[in-house]
């Protein structure tokens, strides 16, 4: 039977991070993707600070900083263009090396950390090999997969770890649940090319725009193109919203500048689950990501904790490996789980909950430059997100 120290499972940013990590460690790693290759969807593109430190480490950030958006403040609008609350994010200097957001679509991430992998000799990544089952035994994991000529192959590992997301076949294998609930509502998203900076002169790269009946709409500068996310009623007619008689007068309620339509590139139309895996994972089995957790996008945390989950257990199965502690990674798991758990889905549930004197209090802490900070740090997730270094002290 085929050995390896590590397999992971699922090759999304967070799977791909995962390896990188650990082959950057050392460790002997097998990546299994279900795919013939990489996902080339439109998903997650908010990457936080202590985010990009870690791609730093993993050797990619270089070129995804030459590929994305950098966004130095968050802005909150009126219709008419006033100004009514923005956030520099400069101010986080001292507190990291990266003092900025970057926005870019995460497919571009996994096709760098592909090339990156392609380049260590720990690490082994196969398209077309689908989990199907696994099993625990004394000191070691069995994965059983189906190949791409459809035969089965059983590999064993001292350590796996469940990168395969929301609907993980590895957490089920382990007969773990998801817990939580849908959010109300849903969103529709336009991507469009038109320079809407040109527009608002001065508009921040992350945007809130209110109206006059306190509801609002979101911007979100890409490298080529604008993100309009704007929130739809119970009960919408999707024929209906997906037409420029439709949403054009809707934008222009909250951006009556606009002279012409929107030149929209595509649309899409989506909610999101508050979601908490019942457990960390198994003995030797670890979750990480969307197969730990999933939350709403405001805010983007969500794939940047599971990035930060495969960062603190990638470190924490090196750890135990070199000596012999399986304790070591097993609470590293269980921590993760607690940061999902107390700080990840509290802090995006406020941002969607918000309440009636949001605004005023997003106001007031504006001016408020302790506050500012305060808020700048949690937002970054700065205050949640593991140590970081451990990569650089181990190339040195």
């Amino acid at each position: 039977m085929e050995r390896r120290q590590v397999i992971v499972v699922g090759a999304g940013p967070v799977g791909m991070a995962a390896a990188a990590c650990l082959a950057g460690l050392g460790v002997d790693c097998l990546l299994l993707e279900k795919r013939d290759g990489l996902s080339k969807a439109s998903k997650a593109s908010t990457f936080h600070p202590p985010t990009l430190e870690i791609l730093g480490e993993l050797g990619v950030l270089d070129e995804m900083l030459a590929r994305g958006r950098i966004v130095e403040r968050i802005q909150y609008r009126n219709a008419d263009g006033a100004v009514l609350a923005q956030f520099d994010l400069d101010l986080l200097q001292g507190q990291t090396p990266c003092p900025h957001r970057l926005h870019l679509e995460q497919s571009v991430l996994t096709a760098l950390l592909l090339e990156r992998l392609q380049q260590m000799p720990s690490a082994d990544l196969r398209f077309g090999w689908a989990f199907e089952v696994l099993a625990e035994g004394q000191g070691a994991v069995t994965v059983t997969c189906r190949t791409p000529d459809g035969s089965l192959r059983k590999v064993a590992a001292e350590y796996v770890l469940a990168a395969d997301g929301a609907h993980s076949a590895v957490r089920a294998a382990l007969g773990l649940g998801m817990e939580g609930h849908d959010y109300p509502g849903q969103v529709l998203r336009l991507v469009v090319t038109d320079d809407l900076a040109a527009v608002l002169p001065g508009l921040g790269q992350i945007s809130y725009i209110f109206g006059p009946d306190g509801r609002s709409i979101s911007l979100l500068q890409m490298p080529d193109c604008w993100r309009v996310i704007i929130r739809l009623s119970p009960g919408f007619d999707r024929e209906k919203i997906i037409r420029p008689e439709w949403y054009m007068p809707e934008v222009r309620r909250y951006i009556p500048q606009l002279a012409g339509p929107l030149t929209l590139r595509e649309f899409d139309i989506y909610g999101a689950r508050r979601m908490l895996a019942a457990g960390h994972g198994g003995a030797r089995v670890f979750l990480i990501g969307d197969a730990l957790h999933l939350t709403n996008t405001r805010g983007g945390m969500n794939m940047n904790c599971g990035i930060h989950d495969a960062y603190a257990i990638g470190g924490a199965i090196a750890d135990a490996l070199t000596e012999g502690r399986p304790a070591l990674a097993q609470e590293a798991a269980r921590a993760r789980r607690r940061v999902a758990e107390e700080e990840l889905l509290p802090r995006t549930d406020r941002a969607v909950t918000g309440g009636a004197d949001w605004l005023a209090q997003v106001q007031a802490m504006a001016v408020d430059p302790g506050r500012t900070r305060e808020m700048l740090v949690r937002a970054a997730m700065l205050d949640m997100a593991p140590p970081r270094g451990r990569l650089r002290e181990a190339a040195q």
